[in-house]
């Protein structure tokens, strides 16, 4: 028979991924905002705080965990003590998505955590978890749901989804299978024309075929012609892409002409606008939650950093900052060349891309990200209680 706590955590387990599947299911069997949806996430938020409870009276000694529940921690406050009605009423924007999404996705790594330290956890589960988001991922790209967004220009959001469980292939025991899966993920996200996508996958098949190539017995002579034919298929079929495809040219094209969809822009209005503060207060501690339309007249940064900087000025940085240190010297203790290890260093290069030129703390896209970083932490947390006996 079960201990309680083990009892405990088994419910916990099969309760949170359960409800977390439901709500990613919103677009795919049933409508967006649909009723399963809130009561899957509210029920998926309570178990998080339950976890987050456990945690803090534990007292955990990894990092990671005690910046992530700082952060959550000041956006929270933040949103509580900003009135944000004068963003409502001036754009249009409702503030509480961004709050909602923040907290779904830093619940989630401390949850995830909970059930990784209390070994509920298995690859086995985590494939599970990424064969779902891949799934997830070609319904709503070809939107082969009614109920799927359906995407009448050029650009697909959904190809953020394959750039995001990336770091899962590092599960992926047989080679061939986790390369297979690499190049379904590059086509995917190449067409979808996101280019923050695009710079994530680039990165990310630079450290992967690096840790290949580590891991593999050839010669030197062997490797560089091997990276070499593969540079050159790549090339050819990056070429023979883009010269059928008119919508790839058209994107192409305005990259190479400067064309940021006005992140250039909004980028400078916000620089100039904390640089130019009359207020130390303001420059340390920021003009309050979701503030950033405000200067950008309607529009969030795009940026993890500079809405910070803009919302809770160095405040909001350094915490960011720490979280990421966390997540640093999270990968620092795991054992080399091991599977857990890559994973976190790939979750991090996928996340500073992302915090720099799209959403990354207040996406719900990070989630898988964040169950990756649960996992290690608490495989961490575990091997600290194995080595005390």
């Amino acid at each position: 028979m079960l201990p309680k706590g083990d009892k405990i955590a088994v419910i916990v387990k099969y309760t949170s991924v359960v409800t977390l599947m439901l709500y990613f299911l919103q677009g795919v069997i049933y409508p967006t905002s649909f009723i399963i949806a809130k009561i899957s996430l509210a029920i998926y938020m309570a178990v998080g705080i339950f976890c987050l409870a456990e945690i803090l009276m534990s007292r955990t000694r990894q990092h990671l965990i005690y910046a992530a529940v700082a952060f959550l921690v000041a956006n929270l406050a933040y949103y509580g003590f900003t009135d944000t009605s004068i963003v409502s009423s001036f754009y249009n924007i409702d503030p509480q998505g961004p709050i909602k999404h923040t907290t779904f996705v830093f619940i989630t790594l401390l949850l995830f955590f909970f059930l990784s330290k209390k070994d509920m956890l298995d690859k086995k589960l985590l494939l599970t978890l990424y064969s779902f988001f891949f799934i997830i991922g070609i319904i709503n790209f070809y939107s082969l749901s009614p109920f799927s967004p359906k995407h009448t220009n050029a650009i697909n959001n959904s190809g953020y989804i394959f750039v995001n469980i990336l770091p899962f292939l590092f599960l992926v025991k047989r080679k061939f299978i986790s390369a297979t899966l690499l190049i379904a993920s590059s086509i995917l996200a190449i067409s979808s024309l996101k280019r923050g996508a695009m710079i994530i996958l680039a990165a990310f098949v630079i450290y992967y075929v690096c840790i290949q190539l580590k891991e593999s017995k050839l010669s030197f002579i062997q490797k560089f012609s091997i990276v070499s034919f593969a540079a050159i298929i790549c090339g050819a079929i990056a070429l023979q892409m883009h010269g059928s495809n008119e919508l790839i040219q058209e994107r192409v094209t305005q990259t190479l002409s400067g064309n940021t969809s006005g992140r250039d822009v909004m980028y400078k209005q916000l620089c100039d606008n904390w640089t130019n503060s009359d207020s130390t207060t303001k420059m340390l501690f920021g003009y309050g939650y979701s503030y950033t339309p405000m200067v950008t007249y309607g529009r969030y940064a795009h940026n993890d950093w500079l809405e910070l900087l803009t919302n809770m000025g160095l405040l909001g940085i350094g915490l960011y900052l720490l979280f990421f240190v966390g997540a640093i010297a999270c990968a620092a203790k795991c054992e080399n060349n091991s599977a857990e290890k890559r994973i976190v260093v790939s979750v991090i290069i996928v996340m500073i891309i992302k915090s720099a030129f799209s959403m990354g703390y207040d996406d719900q896209g990070t989630i898988p990200l964040m169950i990756l970083l649960g996992y290690v932490a608490g495989k961490n947390e575990l091997k600290i209680k194995s080595d005390r006996k």
